[in-house]
């Protein structure tokens, strides 16, 4: 290392004073930060990206860098001139490691040239220019006509795959030149991995259509020759042929591994921004990722509070004519998506765009799918944008429950309400909270029935709502806060007695109910006019249904405990001059049944008189013959 470097290089005790009031800043920032697969870009303060780093989850990664002092003094010297960082939510971690390449190839970071190796990764070749094509590894692609398929992370797993689709659909493996037939074909004809085109026993034609099926499974990510090589692996095991089931075995295993889509480049050297428009209430967030020549190069975000009457036409018009007026270079094509079911005026948007640019301009919606794989990855920037607005994180779950169910904002605060009672007896009702996706219990309450009709369950499920939403129409401590969405135990009858309470109040209060099957075990979820086939969304589903366990366990344990203490009290009221007011003292002192128990005489005299003190006592402590 030279000298010149090495007095650039701070000590540790410099490092922390010099970096501590920024490091600070980093870890506020840090809290926002998602535990996602991701790109990160460290930025100086003219907001030149100085390292490129990608993660299996973000927050893990960026923390070693900003909590505690790093281990490496190159890494100290780097987060020393960080002033900001920006992060790029990607769908895996092989997708973080392409698009890291990837950006690090386009902005040459300082620290990336210091520390990282510039690495081109694989692709597969399909040789189309030859009379009897034949596949090959290739490290970039290049405009020959040939046809290209990747990029892909490891050699080795692309040669093997070069292999078997080879071998499956008879394809040559060989480089030679075809032009004059050979006199015999090789092994691989004999054994039955190739249709030795070399030797003209397959015709040109037949060989193309060979050909043609292969391109067909490397389009499909190789998925449809799966069941053909289980077949065969079968077939061997029937046949005690171990060792070549164990090869067809781990012929499966490899094209399971390869069929892991990759969604941040393509081959195909295409221009445009993906721009997606995600609402959330009275908030909304715009995310832009820019794509040259097949490859992701970055994303912007941007946010709009109280943009609630907005209009979503609007909003998208005049977004678009300000960021594009801003632009040194425009593209000649933006793929645009809103999370909403109202489709953008595409033409005219279109006309709007060219006029201002002096250059066609086409707007359109995703068509392809690597368009649409980055729609989806455009969405989910968006959302993190929204999140670092709110300064909060918000679980996943909510967005999609947002979605699977068309609210208007995003349910942060959940209350489910459930009753139970025995026989009418003791009858109970819960408000069980989830806030950002989590269970809270020092929010959740509980509600002792008093309509002495406790049996009917549209009537306690009234009451508690009626009891809940007067407490926070009084702003009473403890139900001050109101719900973003109400789940209720129960279908449209339920539902119906949510929406009646709320309009007793005057809130405006998404209702849903939760709708049970023959085991008591959620089915789907209504608003009282349709059920919204949650099923079909998994996660949504799931979170639901953990939200519906919860509840009903809550108002199990509360309908139990009440049972007991009813009995207590009982047992408590069958004692010589002991009566309500008394049980309350007692309570009120000793908080429990077992303590009163264990109390000796002079302990009970502290709650109530000495005569009364000796009754208990002696209820408690009398022996038995």
């Amino acid at each position: 290392m030279s000298q010149p470097f090495l007095a650039l290089i701070l000590s540790r005790e410099e490092y922390k004073m010099t970096v501590v009031s920024k490091l600070q800043e980093h870890r506020e920032k840090l809290k926002l930060v998602p535990k996602k697969p991701g790109v990160y870009l460290m930025k100086n303060q003219e907001d030149r990206i100085i390292y490129v780093g990608k993660a299996k989850a973000l927050l893990n990664r960026l923390s070693q860098y900003f909590i505690g002092t790093p281990k490496d003094k190159k890494t100290m010297l780097m987060v020393s001139n960080v002033d900001h960082f920006d992060y790029i939510v990607t769908a895996s971690e092989k997708d973080a490691l392409l698009l890291e390449n990837n950006l690090i190839k386009k902005y040459k970071p300082k620290y990336n040239i210091l520390l990282k190796d510039d690495k081109t990764y694989p692709f597969i070749k399909i040789h189309t220019a030859e009379a009897f094509p034949y596949l090959s590894l290739s490290r970039s692609v290049q405009k020959d006509g040939g046809q290209y398929y990747g990029p892909y992370l490891n050699a080795q797993v692309v040669n093997e795959v070069i292999d078997v689709v080879s071998r499956e659909f008879g394809l040559r493996s060989c480089k030679s030149d075809l032009t004059k037939p050979k006199s015999r074909p090789c092994l691989n004809f004999h054994i039955g991995y190739c249709s030795a085109p070399c030797t003209r026993k397959v015709t040109e034609e037949a060989y193309r259509e060979q050909l043609k099926a292969a391109t067909h499974a490397l389009d499909q990510g190789l998925r449809t020759i799966l069941p053909t090589l289980k077949e065969k692996m079968e077939a061997c095991a029937a046949a005690l042929d171990f060792e070549g089931a164990a090869k067809l075995r781990d012929s499966i295993r490899l094209i399971e591994k390869f069929a892991e889509k990759h969604q941040v480049i393509t081959v195909k050297k295409i221009n445009l921004d993906v721009v997606y428009l995600y609402r959330d209430g009275n908030l909304s967030a715009i995310a832009v990722l820019e794509v040259r020549n097949g490859i992701i190069n970055g994303k912007k975000s941007y946010t709009f509070p109280e943009s609630q009457n907005i209009a979503t036409e609007e909003m998208i018009f005049s977004f678009l004519e300000q960021y594009y007026l801003m632009q040194e270079i425009v593209t000649g094509r933006i793929v645009l998506s809103v999370n909403e079911d109202t489709e953008p005026d595409y033409p005219a948007l279109s006309d709007s765009l060219s006029q201002l640019s002096s250059q066609p301009i086409t707007v359109s919606k995703g068509r392809g799918r690597f368009t649409k794989n980055l729609i989806e990855m455009a969405r989910i920037n968006a959302i993190e944008a929204i999140k670092l607005r709110l300064e909060t994180k918000i679980d996943d779950q909510l967005f999609l429950l947002k979605e699977a169910l068309e609210l208007f904002q995003t349910p942060i605060r959940i209350e489910s309400y459930d009753n139970s009672n025995t026989a009418g007896a003791n009858a109970v009702g819960v408000m069980t909270v989830f806030e950002n996706g989590m269970l809270s219990q020092k929010e959740k309450r509980t509600f002792a029935i008093k309509n002495k009709n406790g049996a009917d369950d549209y009537a306690a499920m009234y009451e508690v709502l009626d009891r809940r939403f007067h407490h926070l129409s009084q702003s009473d401590k403890g139900f001050e806060v109101a719900p973003d969405l109400i789940l209720v135990d129960g279908g449209k009858g339920q539902v119906k007695v949510a929406k009646d309470v709320l309009l007793k109040y005057g809130f405006q209060i998404p209702v849903f109910g939760m709708v049970k099957d023959d085991k008591h075990r959620l089915r789907d979820i209504t608003d009282g006019y349709r059920m919204f086939q949650l099923k079909e969304n998994k996660p949504a589903f799931l979170f639901v249904a953990k939200i519906n366990e919860e509840t009903h366990k809550n108002a199990l344990s509360y309908h139990k405990k009440k049972t007991t203490l009813t009995a207590t009290q009982s047992e408590l009221l069958t004692i010589p001059k002991v009566g309500m007011s008394t049980l309350k003292k007692l309570y009120g002192h000793f908080k429990t049944l077992k303590n009163i128990k264990e109390a000796t005489v002079e302990d009970l005299q502290k709650a109530v008189p000495p005569s009364v003190a000796r009754n208990i006592y002696e209820h408690f402590h009398k022996e038995h013959p």
